[in-house]
């Protein structure tokens, strides 16, 4: 499995290869919410992003959103590791001003992905499926689905996530989490004011 059952310090987390507990993106601590934990509360072989040969993106975002517009947007892991034959993944979009929910995620690949809602502030997440997980598939994997921008203005918006590279050997161990927390995987702002209008 990609995820084990796992017991934490702060009331327990579990997740398993179905998909991660909501809260485990990695949004640092902000707008008097608590920090996020990240994938290595569970894969704790390695640190945080332990080498530079793997790595995740988030691509089809908009430099700017529109309210209740739906942006096309693709999560991808790679590492060229032989033995990571399995991926998974977290992400979600907060407000920059207080870290609360932003927008929400439409599925359209229903095999690969779901959105779960919880953690803090009930943010909502988007994540891997058990067939998600791509077992067998080397190099890395994609991931689709849609970013519905919120109905009003809410200023910049903020990207969470992160992704494991994981062996097949059924458990915990010997896997690799990539996710550039504290820093935001991307940020896309507000919609122009009149004042930036041309």
């Amino acid at each position: 499995m990609l995820l084990v059952l796992a017991l934490l310090a702060a009331g327990g987390a579990s997740a398993t290869s179905s998909g991660p507990l909501p809260g485990l993106s990695g949004v640092p601590a902000g707008g008097g919410l608590a920090a996020e934990m990240d994938c290595t509360s569970c894969h704790q072989s390695y640190p945080l992003n332990p080498d530079d040969r793997g790595g995740v993106e988030l691509r089809g975002l908009p430099e700017r959103y529109q309210p209740g517009e739906r942006y096309a947007v693709t999560f991808a892991i790679r590492h060229p590791d032989a033995a990571l034959l399995r991926w998974g993944f977290q992400l979600t979009a907060v407000t920059t001003s207080a870290f609360l929910g932003a927008g929400g995620f439409a599925i359209t690949d229903p095999e690969n992905t779901q959105r779960v809602v919880g953690g803090e502030a009930g943010r909502e997440y988007v994540e891997h499926t058990v067939p998600g997980t791509a077992p067998g598939r080397a190099g890395g994997t994609p991931w689709r689905f849609e970013w519905v921008a919120p109905a009003a203005d809410v200023g910049d918006v903020a990207f969470f996530g992160g992704g494991v590279a994981a062996n097949v050997d059924g458990s915990n161990q010997g896997d690799r989490v990539f996710n550039p927390t504290p820093e935001p995987l991307a940020i896309v702002r507000g919609p122009a004011s009149a004042e930036e209008q041309p």
